[in-house]
């Protein structure tokens, strides 16, 4: 029994000596499951520049872009990584895929890292648009649900998809006969609504700003809280112009499924680094984010929750499976 207890000590010392030592020795990838540009994108390499500056990982991270299947690639080319050395970005398709159907691969099918952020989605439209306010496309769709199609992006069940349909929802519209359009990422849908294609986008507000301030959109409401900062403070709430239409999304990172204990520390250190610094509290503030940093049980709780909430709005919807 002694000889058993010197083993088992033995044993536990060095698999804690190997936790604390564990370290990335090769390039990480580190997997968005957005095109270029698109809100997932920017998530990815906000922290991957604060990483660099910070040195804080000791080797190259390398940004692979993974778009489709509702995020669904990605997670599945992230979890063919056994080595610890990729990790992706990680948002409200990860309990909504299984619902809707968009991916099987689910929270419980990954190894969630940490919770970074919460996001926001604002509607807007062409420019020369004759829709103006919240009002005028409830008016429009109240004649035909099917007369307005609205895009989002990185496809079926994510959190703008969600979005949309719970501000359809609020104008008293009925989402089963509307016109949702996917598309692999919000900038897709831009282009295809200055093309005509479509008339409103339901984007992330880190990414809206930016076209809009080359003229070509206009945003006509945000579906948060309150009103957003910066180059959206103008921008009313849907619950400002009389829809009770509140979707809070959120991000964050996760690793391949049975990523070791040791691996999971790391990476859990390493973006506490990042909640913590400077440069990421401006990010926040410069993405129109809302931090919300969580890991370990309190992050698997929180998304077992979420699961059940999820599964209970989408039913509602109609966009379950």
């Amino acid at each position: 029994m002694l000889r058993a207890l010197l083993l088992a000590g033995l044993l536990l010392a060095n698999f804690q000596c190997e936790a604390q030592g564990w370290k990335p020795t090769r390039p990480v990838a580190f997997i968005t499951p957005s095109s270029p540009a698109g809100s997932l994108d920017l998530t990815a390499r906000v922290i991957q520049k604060i990483w660099d500056d910070k040195r804080t990982i000791g080797v190259p991270i390398v940004v692979i872009n993974k778009p489709g299947a509702g995020n669904g690639i990605a997670w599945s080319y992230l979890n063919e990584r056994t080595d610890g050395l990729a990790i992706a970005i990680g948002n409200t398709n990860l309990v909504s895929n299984p619902i809707t159907g968009a991916h099987a691969i689910g929270h419980r099918d990954v190894t969630p890292l940490a919770l970074m952020f919460d996001d926001y989605f604002v509607l807007v439209v062409r420019a020369d648009s004759p829709l103006k306010t919240v009002a005028d496309v409830r008016d429009k769709l109240k004649a035909d649900p099917a007369s307005l199609a609205v895009g989002f992006g990185p496809g079926i069940g994510a959190g703008s998809h969600t979005a949309a349909a719970v501000a359809w929802k609020s104008m008293g519209i009925d989402v089963r006969k509307s016109r949702f359009v996917p598309y692999k990422s919000a900038g897709d849908g831009i282009v295809a609504m200055l093309a005509s294609e479509i008339e409103v986008i339901c984007g992330s507000a880190s990414n809206m700003p930016a076209f809009i301030s080359g003229g070509r959109v206009r945003a006509i409401g945000v579906i948060a809280p309150q009103r957003l900062n910066g180059a959206l403070a103008q921008v009313p709430t849907l619950k400002e112009q009389g829809f009770d239409a509140i979707y809070t999304n959120w991000r964050g990172v996760i690793g391949a499924k049975d990523m070791r204990r040791e691996q999971v520390a790391f990476w859990e250190n390493a973006l506490a680094a990042v909640n913590a610094s400077d440069a990421w509290k401006k990010e926040l503030e410069r993405n129109f984010w809302r931090a919300n940093f969580m890991t370990g049980t309190k992050l698997r709780e929180f998304l077992d929750a979420e699961s059940v909430r999820y599964r209970a709005l989408l039913t509602e919807l109609g966009l379950n499976k």
